[in-house]
């Protein structure tokens, strides 16, 4: 089945070679205050991300009474409806994409009432058929974590997706771990889902420090989602150990842009800054000794030094055997116009 390599997540087109659609992932770091929430987007607008995106869920239709921990521990992180639609405002005015990941089809319809520009899927979601096929059959992009499954498990969500008749799909290569140990993080994996399943592939990161999005980002990232937060020293929370706060955003963001602009073409080609350095780093033929007006220069006359202003090591066959044109001083680059010849080789 053939898929997009390029879609569009509001006015941003993603893959087929554009830049990296970076996601502020705020998710539940507002811990139920509307106010926090306002200012996580604060700082993914202001460090330059493309989206900021939050966790939209009821508790009680997410979690079973039979795990009343996970109730107690996710309805204080659980927002209403409404100040997501104020959020959604709040990010417009902001100039960033608002987005939300949803695991249910009851927040879900409402996300896509809210219109959101694309639909986030969490890892956990990638074996839930029916729930795949109520998102797919929305019409919007799908961005899927793949942090609990396996080639198989990818194959088959694809499968789905695109039988449900959804073509514009991103995977997010994503160890769902928090923290991610660094040997753990894989990221290898993203040029090769690129190159197995040919659909835009990014990176959902859960490291401690940002370096190792970064690495996935030289390796060919379409997408980079990075958890943020206002302090990473609150405890009881597994997202901020993994987040960036907002210093650490906007240098993650800068540093995003140096990598991709570092990436360059491919081809190899002595850049123009390069060129400038030719003439101290590269060498010249130079006189070893004294050297008449006359001579017919030898191999053991000539040295070879810096700087690269006269005839070149490579060029040296050329050179030997030719008469002097002019008398050369010892330790004197030799240019050309110091042999005789009508015509330089």
């Amino acid at each position: 089945m053939k898929y997009n390599v390029a879609l569009k997540i509001g006015d941003r087109l993603v893959g087929g070679g554009q830049p990296c659609f970076v996601i502020a992932e705020a998710g539940v770091a507002h811990f139920g205050s509307l106010d926090i929430a306002r200012s996580l987007v604060d700082v993914a607008a202001e460090a330059g991300a493309d989206a900021v995106k939050f966790q939209v869920f009821k508790t009680e239709r997410l979690v079973s009474s039979a795990a009343p921990e996970w109730i107690e521990r996710l309805r204080p992180k659980e927002l209403p409806f409404s100040s997501f639609e104020e959020l959604k405002r709040y990010a417009e005015k902001a100039g960033i994409l608002f987005m939300a990941t949803a695991h249910e089809e009851y927040s879900a319809d409402f996300l896509d009432e809210l219109g959101v520009p694309a639909f986030k899927v969490g890892s956990g979601e990638v074996s839930n058929e029916p729930f795949l096929r109520h998102l797919a059959a929305k019409g919007k992009p799908l961005l899927i974590s793949t942090g609990l499954h396996d080639d198989a498990a990818i194959r088959a969500v694809l499968e789905v997706c695109g039988d449900a008749g959804c073509r514009d799909i991103a995977l997010l290569h994503c160890v769902t771990a928090y923290p991610t140990p660094y040997g753990e993080a894989n990221l290898r994996a993203i040029p090769v889902m690129q190159e197995r399943y040919g659909v835009p592939v990014g990176y959902s990161d859960h490291t401690v420090g940002f370096e190792i999005p970064l690495a996935a980002v030289a390796l060919g990232a379409t997408i980079v989602e990075k958890h943020i937060c206002l302090d990473k020293s609150i405890t009881g929370s597994q997202d901020c150990k993994v987040a960036c706060d907002r210093a650490d955003l906007r240098a993650f963001l800068a540093q995003v842009r140096h990598v991709e602009v570092a990436l360059g073409s491919g081809e190899k080609v002595v850049s123009e800054s390069a060129r400038r350095s030719i003439e101290w780093a590269r060498k010249s033929l130079v006189a070893r000794h004294r050297l008449s007006a006359g001579h017919r220069l030898t191999i053991n006359d000539v040295v070879m030094k810096r700087p690269g202003t006269g005839i070149r090591p490579d060029e040296v066959e050329g050179a030997i055997g030719r008469e002097l044109a002019r008398a050369v001083e010892a330790d004197e680059v030799i240019k050309w116009e110091h042999l005789k010849s009508d015509v330089a080789p």
